[in-house]
């Protein structure tokens, strides 16, 4: 538009701001003698808007909190975990002379020049007779550094020791949820028994709260409960777990059952239930990886009774799949505002249909086509703007209401709430262009020989 190519000077530019207001005014005054039927042209912007913004802070939501779990996991972690056999896979493991993980193996992947240290756990279960009634804690044998490596909270007392491992001293440490629940039993200093076994108890763990009876995992802490989240494998509750020096009770558990294979007929050992390990850096996990799944794969003789769990890599998978997500749901949104563009146009055009004479009387009165363009693409923009932030507070309102009914978790940002609205004024400006150029084009002596 001419007015708006060449350089004006200060007046010009407050005439020509002036002039713009005006024409804005208008445009507001004529929507509002429509009311109803502006009102009935926002409906579909703002349902469109409101998808936009539910949709997309659900998926924040969802991402932020998938990234914070698999964070929690350590992306400098790697979780060797010990399958669990059928019978024929038990079959064939004794063919290939496979006692699955064992502490020799965790002591091999020591010397990786990648690795910071490793840990080994071993699950056991067992209903303790000399517990309260209805109390059945998990039993988890453990080295000194799983408590390192995961950074685990103690309330009192402490974790388990290198000493604790390597002198076989019968203690243990109780989860929170257990020590509270073994009352006077479960507190520093007093014994518990396992069979013809008494453990010391020398530390309980920080409690971990969660909602509605689930554990929320918030600190480094929890990536071991974080890894049964991710790859479905057993949850690892650490309030109801009771630690214990690893192989301090072998040789003493007929009772116990172990989640693995049966025992290295060697050293006499159980199988590990899982092996950690902590690479030095991020950028060295991926071929840290491969060479510890040619390791294994070599020590077992070629038979995988185990599976390697990367949260580096599933951080990468996750982001990759809330891609695809974001991209479905920018298409539905699109969708949404695509037909609630149509309506406007469609308004816009009845209302230049009803306004011709008004045109021809303003083309008459010294109006220029770019001043009809202005008005009537102001007209539709405002409307769009509207509905769009109408439609911004209802997205907020029902991500809300979803989040507190399904405890899904939302996520709002600037960007959240900014996209949504130039999206709406991009659309109205999209849809309205059309009507506003056929309105400007329009012949004055026509337009004000045609019926008011």
């Amino acid at each position: 538009m001419a007015i708006f190519n060449k350089p004006v000077s200060n007046k010009q530019g407050y005439k020509q701001g002036y002039q713009i207001r005006a024409l804005l005014k208008t445009a507001c005054l004529s929507l509002l003698q429509q009311k109803l039927r502006s009102l009935l042209s926002i409906l579909g912007i703002v349902c469109g808007i409101m998808a936009v913004v539910a949709v997309i802070a659900i998926g924040e939501g969802a991402e932020q909190e998938t990234m914070r779990h698999i964070k929690q996991m350590g992306i400098t972690n790697i979780y060797i975990r010990a399958d669990q056999l059928t019978e024929e896979q038990q079959q064939r493991a004794k063919q290939h002379h496979s006692a699955g993980l064992q502490n020799s193996d965790r002591e091999r992947l020591r010397t990786n020049p990648f690795i910071r240290r490793t840990a080994g756990t071993r699950e056991r279960t067992r209903n303790l007779t000399d517990l309260p009634q209805g109390l059945h804690p998990q039993l988890m044998e453990c080295t000194a550094s799983y408590g390192d490596i995961l950074g685990i909270q103690m309330a009192l007392g402490r974790f388990i020791s290198e000493t604790d491992t390597v002198r076989h001293h019968q203690v243990c440490v109780l989860g929170s949820q257990i020590a509270a629940d073994m009352g006077r039993k479960g507190q520093l200093g007093q014994e518990i028994r396992i069979g013809e076994q008494l453990s010391l108890v020398v530390g309980i763990l920080a409690r971990q709260d969660g909602e509605d009876g689930q554990e929320e995992l918030k600190t480094k802490q929890t990536k071991k409960t974080e890894i049964t989240k991710v790859t479905k494998v057993t949850i690892q509750n650490l309030n109801n777990i009771i630690f214990f020096p690893l192989d301090t009770v072998a040789g003493k558990t007929e009772a116990i059952t172990t989640t693995a294979t049966t025992a290295d007929p060697l050293t006499g050992q159980l199988p590990l239930t899982e092996i950690l390990v902590e690479v030095k850096q991020a950028d060295q996990v991926k071929p840290c990886a491969a060479l510890l799944r040619r390791s294994l794969h070599k020590a077992h003789n070629g038979f995988d009774d185990f599976q390697l769990i990367i949260p580096l890599e599933l951080l990468a998978q996750a982001r990759k799949i809330q891609g695809i997500f974001n991209l479905v749901f920018a298409i539905i949104g699109a969708i949404t505002l695509f037909v609630g563009g149509i309506g406007i146009m469609n308004i816009m055009l009845a209302n230049i249909s009803e306004r011709i004479h008004e045109i021809g009387l303003r083309r008459a009165v010294g109006a220029r086509p770019e001043h009809i363009l202005i008005q009537f693409l102001g007209e539709a923009v405002l409307l769009t703007l509207i509905g769009g932030i109408i439609g911004i507070l209802c997205g907020v309102l029902l991500a809300s209401f979803l989040g507190r009914l399904t405890g899904w978790p939302i996520g709002f940002s600037l960007p959240v709430l900014l996209l949504p609205l130039a999206i709406s004024v991009m659309t109205g400006l999209f849809f309205g262009i059309y009507p506003a150029r056929k309105a400007a084009a329009m012949d004055p002596i026509q337009a004000l020989g045609s019926p008011s």
